[in-house]
C-alpha cells in the first residue's frame, strides 16, 4: 500500500516541478470533461421528447 502512495506522491511531485507535465495533466482532465459532456449530450438527443399533456395540446396545435 505504501508503494501506491509513494507512486502518487512522486507523480504529484513531478507535476509540481515541471510545468509541461502540469499542462499535459490539465489538458487530459479537460479532454476527459469534454468527452463526458459530449457523451451526455448525445445520450439526451437520442431520447424521445416528452411533453406534458396539457402543454402538448397547445404545443401540437390541438
Amino acid at each position: 500500500m505504501a508503494s501506491v502512495w509513494e507512486s502518487i506522491a512522486g507523480f504529484l511531485d513531478q507535476i509540481g516541478r515541471n510545468p509541461a507535465y502540469l499542462f499535459l495533466f490539465l489538458g487530459f482532465i479537460l479532454l476527459l470533461i469534454i468527452a463526458l459532456v459530449v457523451h451526455h449530450i448525445r445520450k439526451i438527443r437520442n431520447q424521445e421528447i416528452w411533453v406534458h399533456q396539457a402543454w402538448g395540446a397547445k404545443w401540437k396545435g390541438r
